[in-house]
């Protein structure tokens, strides 16, 4: 037997020293350790942490003012500040100022942005495909029930702005784009 083999023992039971971690424990843990992977995944990329997040919200929602882009991404608007400085420097996005209130910053995306999107969506399939690689497909439909049931109580908590998420674009924008694109 390997030593991973030895290490892993069997898939269907926990490793001797998880059995006394709490939900949320092993909840963060596991957290950590596929953000790291998918990190890891998105460096080779040449992307930071967080910036392919950013990204796909982007594809999907390309000039979304900044402030909801953090508010998308649950992150301080300073973060989001510091990440976008950094994207625009290796251009990534380009921020503008909104044409109808100065006070707006909206982010859109570059062609070096577009030209990664496959690659990048290849990247996010690849680590679906081993999440689930772990799970039968019964498995899988209850842990994502389970997981949108979690996502769902914190995000309520949280406040209505959290419930975006990362992949959905505000009514507000879809209107304002709408009216721009008619004019």
């Amino acid at each position: 037997m390997s030593p991973h083999e030895e290490r892993q023992g069997d898939p269907g039971q926990p490793q001797e020293q998880h059995r006394e971690l709490t939900v949320g424990q092993l909840l963060a843990q596991v957290c950590r350790l596929t953000g790291h992977h998918l990190r890891t995944h998105m460096e080779k990329l040449g992307l930071h942490r967080g910036q392919g997040f950013a990204l796909i919200h982007l594809w999907h929602n390309d000039g979304v003012p900044q402030r909801d882009l953090a508010e998308a991404m649950h992150i301080r608007p300073a973060s989001a500040t510091n990440m976008l400085q950094r994207m625009e420097r290796d251009g990534w996005i380009e921020r503008k100022r909104d044409d109808e209130d100065q006070r707006v910053v909206r982010v859109f995306i570059t062609a070096k942005a577009k030209n990664l999107r496959d690659q990048a969506e290849t990247v996010f399939a690849q680590m679906e495909d081993e999440l689930n690689a772990v799970y039968t497909k019964e498995e899988q439909k209850t842990l994502r029930s389970l997981l949108m049931k979690l996502h769902d109580r914190f995000a309520d908590q949280a406040g209505p702005h959290t419930q975006h998420g990362v992949f959905f674009e505000r009514d507000s924008d879809r209107h304002r784009r709408h009216r721009k694109e008619e004019a």
